[in-house]
């Protein structure tokens, strides 16, 4: 079961991790007749993991999940994710995200869908609800994502005119915004080779403000254009705006699209697997482009590690560099 949230991220990483089968036995000879049999899978019920990463522009997240199965056929999780974005302008922020989400598999298809809540502290707070399927053909499965996010943002102080008098007066901002998000996901998972492709767009709509000047009732307005919007919010959402563009914390930012995809290639316990991600951020439009590689290695006794070293680079962002580690158990 592949754990597919609004966003890749690094709690869908985490997850995935997770759910990775138990560590087997050596890979059989070439000429063993059993050598395309399905792997026997482990009898854990339980699975945790824990990760971190880390740029040299300071910007550090960190995972935790734990996942449960049910049955052979149904699963469930829970996962919490900060990130701590310490150069971005106005002294950086810090967003904080937990998920909680189930999965079931039937014969050729799979079904699963998580609720999310996160912060941006002293900017927003968002709920998100996320929806995914795969079918399946021997090696292969592709599957449709879905997802809604509502997004509250923090009071903040404007100068407004009022629409029926023309005068004008400071008042507090409360401005709410919505978005759904639409992907795909497709994967080849192969005894040796393995590849995944997956793409989210996120269309923003219900962009309304009301607007308290402190003297009678609010004054609401709603920006039917994403212009109007960001001119209004563009204030305070402008550290988001930059942590948008980094690779690390990415999936608690406004996204207006994004773009995961990689290969991967086994050898006995180790995988080693290369990706690229593309990012674009929902009120500048700046977009940046992310490299990496993982290694990934059985350590037996159910347990493994992982360590990702990657680049971004794009507009919005310094060129930076950083470094990922996890740790996973069954039990």
């Amino acid at each position: 079961m592949t754990i597919r949230t609004t966003a890749p991220s690094l709690i869908a990483a985490l997850l995935l991790l997770a759910q990775a089968p138990a560590p087997a036995a050596a890979a059989p000879a070439a000429n063993d007749p059993d050598e395309d049999e399905p792997q026997e899978q482990s009898d854990a019920r339980w699975a945790a993991s824990l990760a971190t990463e880390v740029d040299q522009a300071s910007t550090r997240g960190f995972a935790g999940g734990l996942h449960y199965r049910v049955t052979p056929t149904t699963d469930v999780h829970f996962a919490a994710e900060s990130t701590s974005y310490t150069q971005t302008i106005n002294n950086g922020f810090t967003s904080q995200g937990v998920e909680l989400g189930a999965g079931h598999e039937f014969k050729w298809f799979g079904l699963d869908a998580a609720v999310a809540h996160w912060q941006a502290l002293d900017i927003l707070a968002a709920n998100e609800l996320g929806i995914g399927a795969e079918a399946r053909l021997g090696p292969w499965s592709i599957g449709p994502r879905l997802g809604y996010r509502r997004s509250s943002f923090n009071p903040f102080d404007v100068t407004v005119t009022d629409p029926t008098t023309g005068t004008t007066s400071s008042g507090a901002a409360t401005c709410k915004l919505t978005n759904d998000a639409y992907g795909l996901d497709g994967r080849f998972q192969g005894s040796v080779w393995g590849a995944h492709a997956t793409f989210m767009d996120f269309r923003y709509s219900d962009a309304s403000c009301a607007v308290n000047p402190g003297t009678g009732a609010p004054i609401v307005t709603v920006h039917q254009t994403q212009a109007q919007f960001a001119q209004l919010v563009g204030t305070i959402v402008q550290p988001m705006s930059v942590a948008a563009t980094r690779y690390i914390g990415r999936d608690e930012t406004l996204m207006d699209s994004d773009l995961d995809a990689g290969v991967s290639w086994k050898h006995n316990d180790l995988v080693v697997a290369l990706g690229y991600a593309r990012q674009k951020e929902y009120f500048t439009g700046d977009g940046s482009s992310t490299y990496f590689a993982t290694g990934t290695a059985d350590l037996g006794n159910s347990t493994g590690i992982d360590c990702t070293i990657g680049l971004t680079r794009g507009a919005g962002v310094t060129e930076a560099a950083f470094v990922g580690f996890a740790v996973r158990a069954r039990f």
